[in-house]
């Protein structure tokens, strides 16, 4: 294994933190929830902890079936003295259609101006858009392995196509995590994976390994989650460390409110995430389910021609749960950098088609 001394770091912190957590426990919530549609509508975006811990405290009319499932997904059924026991077992196939800013993985603008040289970026290497279609096939598996412990393997692999410019893309992902309750409504999270991305100009591979504690708590406003997210990335040309903090509510007779803010490591030579903040809102309007993401995020660490690159990307997100089979996500994303090149503004939609399961 190869030595981690900024994860390593950071796992202290970690850990020091979660001593400092208060145990005590929570008010009961004040949370109203009429109707499971106002749940399902509400709460379509968000953790299944931040749901189970909902549920449990407020016990809205007609969710006794959601909570039953999420208590087995979650490892809470689980029969002592048995060893592990399968929680879950399924696979899924989903369409695929939508709208791609960058289907090659091309650079965004057409030349580059250097003092007062232009250069031309040649036509094979630029950023095309359009439609994609194609399928996503996955595979999980669930075992309750102690009461509210669970251990799964899971994976995706996704194939679209570009009937335009005559492109194919594939995307795989696979994973294993180690979900644990603690106590007190504290939970930590051990995982590890890796993701594998092709397109026109290039490929990508990438192994990761995590750690997430999340504590669940009440007030007079609602319910809450807050937690801590660990990341260390595995790249053929780097490696890098970064840490968030997250807190996922949901106010009374509001909606569900997400924040986050995170930090990157800086790796020289390659443009990555230096820190961001997010924000996420989530209610039913007009009947459907709607949740609206705001995100910055600063990028650096990359070089080209002697000059520091430097990113500031804001991105929009507006997606709705147009109906129990379909849903659609509107994202705008404006990108200014220190380096014109990579200037513009990048629109995709995507549409979520039925996810078939068996």
């Amino acid at each position: 294994m190869r030595p981690m001394p900024a994860l390593g770091r950071i796992l202290v912190l970690l850990a020091l933190v979660m001593s400092l957590v208060p145990v005590a426990r929570p008010a009961r919530a004040q949370a109203t929830l009429n109707t499971l549609r106002d749940f399902q509508d509400t709460f379509f975006s968000v953790s299944p902890r931040l749901l189970f811990y909902t549920l449990v405290e407020t016990r809205p009319p007609g969710t006794d079936r959601t909570l039953a499932v999420l208590m087995q997904g979650l490892g809470f059924l689980h029969k002592q003295g048995q060893g592990p026991q399968p929680a879950w077992n399924f696979t899924s196939v989903q369409p695929v259609l939508r709208y791609e800013p960058n289907i090659n993985g091309g650079l965004p603008g057409d030349q580059i101006e250097i003092g007062s040289l232009i250069f031309q970026i040649d036509e094979d290497s630029q950023a095309v858009s359009g439609p994609v279609v194609g399928a996503e096939l996955g595979k999980s598996i669930g075992w309750s392995v102690g009461t509210g412990q669970t251990l799964s393997v899971s994976g995706t692999v996704e194939l679209v196509y570009s009937p335009d410019y005559k492109i194919t893309q594939t995307n795989a992902n696979l994973q294993t995590c180690l979900r644990s309750y603690l106590e007190q409504w504290r939970f930590l999270d051990i995982c590890g994976g890796a993701i594998y991305e092709q397109e026109d100009l290039g490929e990508a591979n990438t192994q990761y390994l995590s750690a997430n504690y999340a504590k669940a708590f009440s007030s007079g406003a609602g319910t809450h989650l807050a937690n801590i997210f660990v990341l260390q990335e595995f790249q053929d040309r780097y490696e890098k460390a970064s840490l968030s903090l997250g807190l996922e509510s949901y106010l009374n007779d509001f909606g569900v409110v997400t924040g986050r803010v995170a930090w990157g490591q800086k790796i020289e030579g390659e443009n990555t995430l230096l820190y961001g903040a997010y924000v996420n809102y989530g209610r039913p309007v007009l009947g459907v389910g709607t949740n609206i993401g705001l995100s910055w995020e600063r990028e650096g660490g990359d070089v080209l021609f002697g000059s520091d690159r430097s990113d500031d990307v804001i991105t929009l997100d507006l997606t709705a749960q147009i109906s129990p089979t379909l849903s659609a996500t509107l994202s705008i994303e404006n990108r200014q950098s220190s380096i014109d090149l990579f200037d513009g503004t990048a629109i995709s939609l995507d549409l979520n088609l039925l996810r078939m399961r068996f």
